[in-house]
């Protein structure tokens, strides 16, 4: 390379020239340099002391401090070729800049405070500018073109953006270019096109044409494609040597060239599985082709003599790859950063379209000179590479040099590294990421500070993580799985959650790596999300993980799933050891707790001894004493067992004590150390001091058990019922439900509630009924037994409600018609036969029981006759001649004053019960009083002596003596005496008569229902 003093083309910074200073240091003795050294640092130190007093006084005030625009609002974008230049400002402040000539500069005036980024046009400046500067007001900023000789400018609007023309000066047969869309330059590598076409459009005018002539030749390379190992072989083939940049980023693969080509490309190119897209440009000295390949893993290079091959995807190729050094530069005074490359050319400035910064990309002759692993500082990122350099996340003022083998990086405040040798902490050493003995096995090295901090670790572990994720889909994991685990040994795991469901997220391939499966089940267990991790638990990268199975196991003892927590305990207990030892206490005492459950009390015995060896803190400890506590009483010795819950009830973590002390309570109630009473007050405080888990589950079922022991059934579903509802799904919850819906059941079905006032029986069913009443013919079973004893104490009102609710909202079909008739029938006893009747005619239907229909007739003529309807209830009654149906008809007539057959339908209804000795039924004696006072009524003395002679016997054995002997007494020549007549019809209503039997009714039900249930076999339990 030449050695002159001219400033280096690469330069971002043209008054900047350290290249200059490095080259007199080299040209320089010893004892010069040294010299020159010193007063360059001393020039340095005065110059940075200098700019800060300047920027002091400039920016003493926040609201001066100027802002960098953000693209949105002024992007400027650049494009050049050899001849031309061109500008152009886009964004919501940039489409309003206005643009003026001003002595030999271009003036383009930007409205308001924002400054626009210089560094991609300061750096690399089109064509025809010597120089770019800013100067700025509190009203607008001024950039400031200063146009060589030998060029002219236009401007003016175009796509809605500012534009600056830079173009030679035309020659006298030239026509001057008017500065509209025909001078645009198309090709820009700040802004990737489409692939140029492949020959030149044909000239329109003549200076067009002038243009077109004077344009160089550029070589053209056609390239080859294979598909080999799985993956796809790209060739490109020069004339000469070359030097290329090969990299990813996202889902694009970059090849950029130090040479302009055409470069030709292949239909096959673009397959659709490996390559989706192509896109390639040209521009100041360069060549740059982006593949668009999500899918494609590796990506690798060699230079075959004047052929580059570059494979993506599949087998990476075979051949000697030299790593790129990078060291820490502190000669200038301030960090800075410098690649040893062998044989990089020069800087190519291109800006990302996907991502929308810029590069700063150095191609290298071959041979594959690569960075495997990406280097990241605050203000800009060394990328991975398969051959040459690239740098990218730089921030506006960071510079990149190339002097011969010799890539610097550098900005004027310096970059933020640390102490160590390789510029980057922590080294890359402790950033890797080594796959763990069993993918979800947490070891004990994890908690421990890094050396360096744990702030200067994560920032660099985050930074590799999050230029890994920038690869794509396809990217490579450890460093991100590496930072995940650095979380989790740091105790943060629902961070490192967050890590790995985002990996997964971006890179569905992760899932199917134990590694990443194995560190998420290990993160969400920390946490106590145990169903969370069952997915990634029964994974098969997982299934054959011991583990994982111990995680499993542990997860399912916490579910209650004993049976299933000793089995997977029993696979995974070769691992067990590798646990760290507070992991190893717990997954013990948790082994052994499920073998209890299993009443295996010889593993339990053998687990609980392991778990009290491997505890190290006094939590851990007493822990594992509450397991062993309840395993000697499994044993039997409770005086023993007692003790030492009561010793570990003194625990100061209330997750310990809180167990403890309720089996101590419970315990000392069995051996009668205590009063229920004394019992169910401990535990009461001890179920408001902890809440949410097994151990109120608990809490709940042993105070269950006590009130229902002493009868004491509204307080046993009171506290139950809270458990059932606040831990629904948890297998002991269901057991506590079960509880419930069995102590409802004997409480209406199996007579423990018969002891009760009906009035609270009623209230206590109330109170439940929602929640326990069961469904089907047991609930309505219990609702009328519950009837029952309502109508027995005549609480008709209450007694309706319950049906009403039956009829209306829990049955139909035959069930339900049957249940109206009792419904009607308590409305007809509440003397309300309107709703009856209503009722009736509500739940009519076909295909009914006999008995169903015969008793719906019955009571619908009642109700017709207590309305005052007895036609309409003879006309029900039709032909139908039953008992039941006479004693209606009987009340009928007499509501009809048919006294004449009204007393013979009673007379008949008596039949031969006067051959009979012994008294009279109830219904006969009424009956018979009232057939009496019917044939008197009508003035029928032969029946009514025909009545006395059979039925006068049974007067003195009658309930009423009295009425029957007035009702059979003879006419005497006139008619009843009043006043007798009265008695003997309020002593033998038959209204009050039917209630009666009604009631019986109800009662006979209930004795057959419960007969039927008795003789049923029991059912079948799925």
């Amino acid at each position: 390379m030449s050695r002159d003093r001219k400033p280096s083309v690469n330069s971002t910074e043209p008054p900047v020239r350290p290249m200059d200073r490095a080259r007199m240091l080299l040209d320089t003795p010893k004892a010069a340099k040294r010299s020159l050294n010193l007063s360059l640092r001393t020039s340095a130190i005065v110059a940075v002391t200098v700019g800060m007093g300047m920027a002091g006084l400039a920016f003493g005030d926040p609201a001066l401090i100027p802002q960098i625009a953000p693209r949105s609002e002024i992007d400027i974008r650049v494009g050049r070729n050899k001849q031309s230049g061109r500008v152009e400002i886009y964004g919501a402040i940039g489409s309003r800049a206005s643009v003026r000539r001003d002595k030999g500069q271009v003036v383009v005036r930007l409205p308001g405070q924002m400054q626009p980024d210089l560094g991609d046009i300061r750096a690399n400046p089109p064509a025809g500018v010597k120089s770019v500067d800013l100067k700025s007001d509190a009203r607008a900023s001024e950039l400031w073109l200063t146009i060589a000789d030998g060029f002219e400018t236009h401007f003016g609007r175009e796509d809605g953006a500012v534009f600056v023309q830079i173009d030679p000066k035309a020659l006298d047969n030239e026509k001057p270019d008017d500065g509209k869309s025909d001078g645009k330059i198309v090709v820009n590598l700040q802004d990737i096109a489409k692939t140029p076409p492949t020959s030149a459009a044909k000239p329109t005018d003549a200076a067009d044409a002038s243009r077109v002539n004077r344009a160089p030749s550029v070589p053209v390379v056609a390239l080859d494609v294979a598909s080999i190992d799985g993956g796809m072989d790209i060739f490109f083939p020069f004339e000469g040597p070359a030097a290329a940049a090969i990299f990813r980023r996202g889902d694009s693969v970059w090849v950029v060239f130090d040479q302009e080509v055409d470069l030709r490309l292949p239909g096959n190119l673009k397959d659709g599985m490996i390559v989706q897209d192509a896109q390639w440009t040209r521009n100041d000295g360069f060549t740059a082709l982006r593949l668009k390949a999500p899918t494609a893993g590796s990506l690798s290079a060699v230079s075959e003599g004047l052929v580059w091959r570059v494979r993506v995807g599949g087998k990476p190729l075979d051949g000697h790859v030299a790593e790129v050094n990078v060291v820490r530069d502190d000669s200038s005074g301030v960090p800075g950063l410098n690649i040893n490359l062998a044989g990089a050319t020069r800087v190519a400035w291109i800006r990302d379209p996907s991502v929308g910064d810029r590069m700063a990309v150095v191609p290298a002759r071959g041979p594959i000179k690569n960075l495997s692993t990406t280097r990241t500082t605050l203000e800009a990122t060394l990328a991975s590479t398969a051959q040459g350099a690239a740098i990218v996340h730089m921030t506006p003022d960071v510079k990149v040099n190339v002097d011969g083998d010799l890539i610097e990086i550098s900005r004027p405040g310096g970059l933020t590294l640390s102490k160590s040798a390789s510029g980057l902490s922590p080294s890359d050493a402790a950033l890797a990421y080594k796959n763990a003995l069993y993918p979800s096995l947490m070891n004990p090295d994890w908690s421990v500070t890094p050396p360096e901090g744990f702030l200067p670790r994560y920032n660099a572990l985050q930074a590799a993580a999050a230029d890994e994720g920038n690869l794509g889909s396809a990217a490579p994991t450890k460093a991100r799985l590496a930072l995940a685990r650095f979380l989790v040994g740091q105790g943060l795991n629902y961070e490192a959650q967050g890590v790995l469901d985002l990996l997964v997220k971006t890179s569905p391939r992760g899932q199917d790596d134990p590694q990443v499966r194995g560190l998420r089940v290990l993160a969400r267990m920390l946490t106590g999300r145990f169903e969370a991790a069952t997915g990634d638990l029964a994974s098969s990268q997982l299934i054959g993980d011991p583990a994982s199975r111990l995680w499993s196991g542990y997860s399912e003892m916490k579910a209650g799933r004993y049976a299933d927590a000793v089995k997977d305990f029993k696979f995974g207990l070769r691992a067990l050891d590798q646990f760290p030892p507070e992991w190893r206490a717990r997954i013990g005492s948790a082994y052994a707790f499920a073998a209890l459950q299993q009443n295996d009390l010889v593993t339990a015995q053998a687990m609980i001894t392991y778990a009290i060896g491997q505890a190290q803190t006094p939590l851990d400890k007493l822990g594992a004493y509450l397991v062993d506590a309840q395993i000697i009483e499994a044993q039997g010795d409770k005086a023993r067992a007692l003790k030492v819950y009561q010793a570990v009830a003194r625990a100061s973590d209330d997750g310990i004590a809180t167990p403890a002390a309720m089996h101590a309570a419970v315990l000392a109630y069995d051996l009668k150390k205590a009063t229920s009473a004394q019992t169910l007050a401990a535990l009461d405080s001890l179920r408001f001091r902890w809440r949410g888990d097994n151990t109120e589950l608990q809490l709940i079922g042993s105070m269950g058990q006590i009130y229902l022991s002493e009868g004491r059934y509204r307080e046993a579903l009171m506290v139950m019922k809270s458990g059932g509802q606040s831990f629904a799904g948890q297998p002991q919850a269901t057991q506590i439900q079960a509880s419930m819906n069995q102590t409802f059941r004997a409480l209406f079905l199996g007579g423990m509630a018969d002891g009760l006032q009906p009035i609270e029986a009623l209230a206590l069913f109330n109170d439940f009924k929602k929640d326990l009443t069961p469904i089907g013919a047991d609930g309505d079973e219990m609702v009328r037994r519950i009837v029952r004893r309502l109508v027995d104490v005549d609480l008709l009102d209450q007694a309706a409600e319950l049906l009403d609710y039956q009829v209306n909202h829990r049955l139909d079909g035959v069930a339900r018609s049957s249940v109206a008739a009792d419904l009607a029938a308590i409305y007809l006893m509440n003397h309300n036969p309107q709703k009856a009747l209503q009722t009736l005619w509500n739940t009519r239907t076909t295909l009914l029981p006999k008995a169903v229909m015969a008793e719906r007739r019955m009571l619908e003529a009642r109700a017709l006759n207590e309305l005052n309807e007895p036609d309409k209830a003879l006309d029900v009654l039709g032909s139908d001649t039953s008992p039941d149906a006479d004693d209606v008809r009987a009340d009928v007539y007499w509501n009809k004053q048919d006294y004449a057959r009204a007393g013979a339908i009673l007379e008949r209804r008596l039949g031969d019960v006067w051959k009979k000795g012994g008294p009279l039924a109830p219904g006969d004696e009424g009956r018979l009083i009232r057939a009496a006072v019917a044939y008197s009524l009508q003035k029928d003395q032969p029946s009514l002596t025909r009545l006395s002679t059979r039925f006068g016997k049974f007067a003195d054995t009658a309930s009423a003596p009295d009425a029957v002997r007035v009702a059979l007494a003879p006419l005497d020549g006139g008619t009843l005496n009043a006043k007798d007549f009265a008695a003997s019809a309020a002593a033998n209503d038959s209204f009050a008569g039917w209630v009666s039997g009604m009631k019986k009714k109800f009662r006979q039900k209930d004795d057959a229902a419960a007969k039927a249930a008795t003789a049923a076999p029991p059912a079948k339990t799925a």
